[in-house]
């Protein structure tokens, strides 16, 4: 329950008319507000949320958020209105003013990759014995971070955070609203360079996390990563650190590999020890165990409890998940997203995964790479001619690169993804691995429904 006092005190902010004190909740969406709600209008690219202010009034009884200079939106409507120079703004106020009066340990994870499996790891090994509290699925933005915390019921003792950015200054903005008392960077990759411009600008705008991490907190350096291992070098926290190399805090040592099966592995932390199986695919996701486990041991979670939880923890949709079709063939539906290091790391574990017939990856642009969205395609294009991978299909307008590189035949380019179905089902038996990855945009999971 909010009062109104405490959303002026919040947003700093004027009444423009007083008619309802208390509101039960707050939210974005006029589709979906509930009775006695305060709606806050959000602004993007595409749509101005103030043109929904009377409807959501009408289906809330409630009140609204509306910018100076923009009262002509709410002459007919009835409700409290408060006044603020940015409703966005406003928003990560309100979430940062509750995030103050809420108890518990608050963990922020971001990175270029596995920052989405990482936490859902993470929540499953907490979840076993504490209540948590946490963003689902990867609502990391402004907007959907800032209504996560608003979303908090009761007294949860952890709270996780993917935080997530695609431009300079949002993952300052995130952690101010979080003030997370742990963090963890997971790796620095090219991705979202659009709006980061180059590896540095990923590397800077990622460190904003450890920057901002409240004083004498606890944070997790990825001591493999050849980009942030050298250049963080940490003032006012308690710095920890984890990898494959022998002087880290916390270390997984592969024992076996299980092919399909996934692996067997050892984690160490601080002297204590446990052996631990998943059935996760791919060093990748070693990567993202480790990084959760890491940080479970590091707030109390027991050795034990991590390894059950790690045990029977499944992959994540369209994270490289294998599925077997009827006729006899893996297609490995990796088709959430796309980006360079992604992108390798997934033909790297096709390539090492046992396979009695051809392995085939079917492929899509991998978007927000900017002005060098040309050379990461070609640069791709020269690490499949490189692989074990007998023939690639490729579909969209970037990946055109990639073919430019790997013209030896292996490689084929579909205008459209019916066409590009139909030569698949014409290609691969009983025996073969498709793999499917491609950028959000590309929705790669069309072809994934169509081939199982």
């Amino acid at each position: 329950m909010w009062h109104v006092d405490e959303i002026l005190k919040a947003v700093r902010g004027d009444a423009y008319r007083i008619e309802r004190e208390t509101f039960s909740g707050i939210s974005t969406d006029s589709r979906s507000i509930a009775g006695g709600e305060l709606f806050i209008p959000i602004n993007g690219k595409t749509f101005d949320g103030h043109a929904f202010i009377v409807d959501a009034n009408k289906q809330s009884n409630g009140g609204a958020l509306c910018e100076k200079g923009r009262e002509d939106v709410i002459r007919d409507t009835q409700g409290t209105i408060i006044l603020v120079d940015d409703t966005t703004r406003a928003l990560l106020d309100i979430a940062h003013y509750k995030r103050k009066l809420t108890k518990g340990t608050f963990i922020a994870i971001t990175g270029s990759n596995g920052k989405t499996t990482t936490k859902e790891i993470l929540v499953a090994i907490i979840g076993g014995g504490h209540q948590v509290h946490f963003n689902k699925k990867n609502f990391n933005n402004l907007i959907g971070v800032s209504t996560s915390i608003l979303a908090i019921e009761g007294d949860p003792e952890f709270l996780v955070f993917e935080l997530g950015t695609n431009s300079r200054g949002e993952i300052r903005q995130l952690t101010e609203v979080t003030e997370p008392d742990v963090s963890l960077i997971t790796n620095i990759n090219p991705s979202h360079l659009q709006g980061l411009n180059d590896l540095e600008g990923v590397l800077e705008e990622k460190l904003d996390l450890f920057r901002n991490t409240k004083e004498g907190g606890h944070i997790l350096v990825n001591a493999d990563d050849p980009s942030l291992f050298p250049r963080y070098k940490d003032v006012g926290h308690v710095s920890h650190t984890f990898g494959t190399r022998n002087d880290v805090d916390f270390q997984l040592v592969v024992d076996e590999d299980r092919g399909w099966e996934g692996y067997d592995f050892t984690l160490r932390f601080f002297g204590d020890s446990v052996k631990v199986r998943t059935n996760l695919l791919g060093r990748h996701n070693l990567y993202n165990i480790l990084a959760a486990s890491s940080i479970a041991y590091l707030v109390g979670i027991s050795a034990a409890q991590i390894k059950d939880a790690v045990g029977t923890f499944n992959p994540y949709t369209m994270r490289f998940k294998p599925i077997r079709a009827k006729q006899g063939y893996i297609v490995v539906d990796d088709s959430y997203n796309a980006n360079p290091s992604s992108v390798k790391w997934a033909i790297s574990t096709l390539s090492g995964l046992p396979c009695s017939g051809k392995r085939m990856a079917v492929l899509g642009d991998m978007k927000e790479l900017g002005d060098k969205t040309a050379y990461y395609h070609e640069e791709l294009g020269k690490f499949l001619k490189a692989s074990n991978v007998d023939a690639v299909m490729l579909i969209g307008e970037e990946v055109k690169g990639v073919l430019k590189e790997l013209n030896n035949g292996r490689a084929k380019f579909f205008d459209d993804k019916p066409s590009l179905i139909d030569y698949v089902k014409h290609q691969i038996s009983g025996g073969d691995v498709v793999l499917i990855k491609g950028s959000r945009a590309a929705k790669m999971e069309d072809i994934v429904e169509a081939l199982i």
